[in-house]
């Protein structure tokens, strides 16, 4: 398997209003590229924040780049992946949709410092409609990959205890029953 990739990006913004009439704008813009590795999913990316400010007279622009992130994932906490059909209402371009099989999968990417997420377990990432074919062969080799594994690594997400039969357990060690 050739080494796919796939550039992608998120943006999300914030308006807030001063008490002294002020106004501040702040976009931040997240560039990324996820690429399939073998047996491992890389998700790197870098945000640019743009704040904007007006207040009185005065206008001020900040523009302030994060330094690139990076999270490696093996495909055994990946469920699979797509392109949701194109639908003439979608006025937005597509997206490529990595779904987890394990909630703590995206947990580096969506915590506090993160990006936003709509859901835990799916990572949407926002493409070039150029992009797409690409995106599409991308979730294709993915999902592929996913399958290849052998059965008992698509259960690595399972405790040893669950997994040899015994009583479910949390992660913390505690029992379920």
């Amino acid at each position: 398997m050739g080494l796919a990739a796939v550039p992608f990006t998120l943006k999300r913004s914030s308006d807030l209003y001063t008490s002294g009439g002020g106004y501040e704008s702040t976009t931040e813009t997240a560039h990324g590229l996820v690429r399939l590795e073998a047996d491992r999913l890389v998700i790197q990316w870098r945000v640019a924040v743009v704040t904007e400010s007006m207040e009185g007279a005065g206008y001020e622009t900040r523009e302030e780049i994060e330094p690139v992130r990076e999270i490696v994932m093996p495909l055994t906490k990946v469920a699979g992946a797509f392109v949701p059909e194109r639908r003439w209402w979608r006025l937005a371009g597509p997206k490529l949709i990595i779904t987890a099989a394990d909630l703590l999968a995206f947990e580096r990417i969506a915590g506090e410092e993160g990006l936003k997420l709509k859901h835990p377990a799916k990572l949407a990432l926002r493409i070039k409609r150029g992009d797409r074919l690409v995106a599409e062969e991308f979730a294709a080799e993915l999902s592929l990959a996913v399958a290849r594994l052998p059965e008992g690594a698509r259960g690595a997400g399972a405790l040893p205890d669950e997994a040899a039969g015994g009583a479910p357990v949390l992660r913390d060690g505690r029992s379920k029953t």
